[in-house]
């Protein structure tokens, strides 16, 4: 597998010179368009929440629709993000933090599907894990 090469210029102005793997990269890359067509989508939810909230009281059955839980979403969403531009820069938080973040979002709203992509990123991310200090 090719490496890519992430430098790093130390305080005592040493160039250091880290290695991401391919596969962390390919990991990296699905989760930066998944994330940012979350947050697209959720943001969209935030305005659609808040126009159809606007009209609800006129609606006898109500909505589902909860500005609050969209909110929620998005900043999930944006934590994974940044989980994933940490592992990006080969930093261990960044797996913390994704890793805790789709746990947290598969609790709130659990399904198979989501069971089975959020612990195989997981696992693969963490197949990752020894590469990023």
């Amino acid at each position: 597998m090719e490496e890519q090469n992430n430098t790093e210029v130390q305080e005592s102005g040493e160039v250091q010179e880290n290695k991401r793997p391919v596969f962390l990269t390919v990991l990296c890359i699905l989760t930066f368009i998944a994330t940012g067509l979350g947050l697209l989508f959720g943001v969209i939810g935030l305005v659609a929440a808040g126009a159809i909230e606007a009209y609800a009281q006129y609606l006898p059955m109500g909505t589902g629709i909860s500005i609050f839980e969209t909110i929620i979403f998005i900043v999930l969403v944006a934590a994974s993000l940044y989980g994933a531009i940490l592992m990006w820069k080969l930093q261990k938080l960044g797996f913390y933090i994704y890793a805790g973040v789709n746990i947290i979002a598969l609790i709130m709203s659990f399904s198979i599907f989501s069971l089975v992509i959020t612990a195989a990123f997981i696992v693969m991310y963490y197949l990752n894990f020894k590469h990023m200090k």
